[in-house]
């Protein structure tokens, strides 16, 4: 991404934010409360926090990588970045329900595992649990799933003109999602791989060549958009559309997270947050160690809660977020960051040695009689 857009990672907070919501109220209703019952919120399709990061993945793909399409190297570049951006937080927080579900087993939900689906959920791989479902070991890497497939798709992508890559990125993921329509796989990885979910990453790319074509909007068309979208899931949430008819998910939840991304990034915006944008642009930033933690720090709640003798449900959700939001961001200051920028100082002394070798011996060439 030429410059960074504040916009964006403050969506990318309020996506996790939703999910988040989505897990608390969730855990609440499984619940007891001294008398009291907790009632959720259900304006909209929370969950749907996930659609939004989708769009938004495949917005910010096209946007650091539009320049590289062709070039030598650009698909291993690429995909190095991305594993070292996901893959260590995700292997410790897998490593971490791996011993959970071993030393305490009886605080989750489920505790049964077996070393394929570790192996599976290590890789990437949509395996089925032990339960017979499609999630890894930390459930909600799911959405990695999702994430890594497409990452292998854009970076070979990456091996040809834009043109033809961004050609090729179209007829792979839309033409598994058109399968998927039809049921035509009934085993995984493929089945899950052709969830028509994937749609909404080509929406993000869209979004993004878009911009770069010259695309803005002003504060109040941006405004108006988020409201739209918001809208959008309200009235469908209402009408029992959302949270219903998975195989058109990507029109009841990806079109709106389209508005609302649209609304956030296509208006002009400095390249630095200023005011209340600079908190919420860290939240932003540590929205993927609080999205990975937060099922953690819930657990803990849950187990303090049981043991305080409060009964107060509305208190619980409370605390649970407050508590879920300082988890993330403490793991994201003190685990994410710091293992993000050693890893990328190690590539980059990488890259930079092998650039001086090739120099080496290229200069040894034109040199040799």
């Amino acid at each position: 991404m030429k410059t960074m857009l504040p916009n964006l990672q403050i969506l990318r907070f309020l996506a996790a934010a939703m999910v988040l919501l989505s897990h608390v109220q969730h855990q609440a209703g499984n619940m007891r409360f001294v008398g009291a019952d907790y009632v959720p919120w259900n304006g909209i399709y929370l969950a749907g926090g996930v659609d939004i990061f989708f769009v938004i993945s495949g917005f910010i793909m096209y946007s650091i990588s539009s320049g590289d399409f062709g070039r030598a190297g650009a698909a291993g570049k690429f995909f190095t970045r991305r594993l070292v951006r996901i893959v260590p937080p995700y292997w410790l927080f897998t490593a971490a329900m791996v011993v959970a579900a071993f030393i305490f087993s009886d605080h989750i939900q489920h505790p049964l595992m077996s070393l394929d689906h570790i192996l599976a959920s290590l890789v990437f791989l949509p395996y089925a649990n032990p339960y017979g479902k499609p999630y890894p070991m930390l459930m909600l890497g799911w959405t990695l799933n999702y994430e890594f497939f497409f990452y292998v798709v854009f970076a070979l992508a990456l091996l040809f003109s834009r043109r033809a890559g961004l050609l090729f990125v179209a007829v792979a993921i839309g033409g598994l999602a058109v399968l998927g329509l039809f049921d035509t796989f009934a085993r995984l990885p493929m089945s899950f791989w052709s969830n028509p979910i994937m749609l909404e990453f080509l929406l993000g790319i869209g979004l993004a060549m878009a911009r770069e074509k010259g695309a803005r909007c002003s504060t109040a068309a941006s405004v108006a958009l988020i409201a739209a979208g918001f809208a959008a899931m309200f009235a469908l949430m209402q009408m029992g559309i959302a949270n219903h008819h998975w195989a058109v998910r990507f029109l009841w939840m990806g079109l709106p997270a389209l508005a609302i991304c649209a609304g956030a990034v296509l208006p002009e915006q400095p390249p630095h947050a200023t005011g209340i944008g600079k908190p919420l642009v860290f939240l932003g930033d540590a929205s993927y160690a609080l999205y990975l933690s937060h099922p953690f720090a819930l657990n803990l709640v849950a187990v303090f809660w049981k043991r305080s003798g409060l009964g107060d449900p509305y208190l619980y959700v409370a605390l649970s977020c407050v508590f879920s939001l300082l988890v993330g961001c403490a793991t994201h200051v003190l685990i994410e960051k710091p293992m993000t920028r050693y890893l990328n100082r190690r590539l980059t002394q990488r890259q930079g040695g092998q650039i001086r070798r090739q120099a080496a011996i290229r200069q040894d060439q034109h040199e040799a009689p």
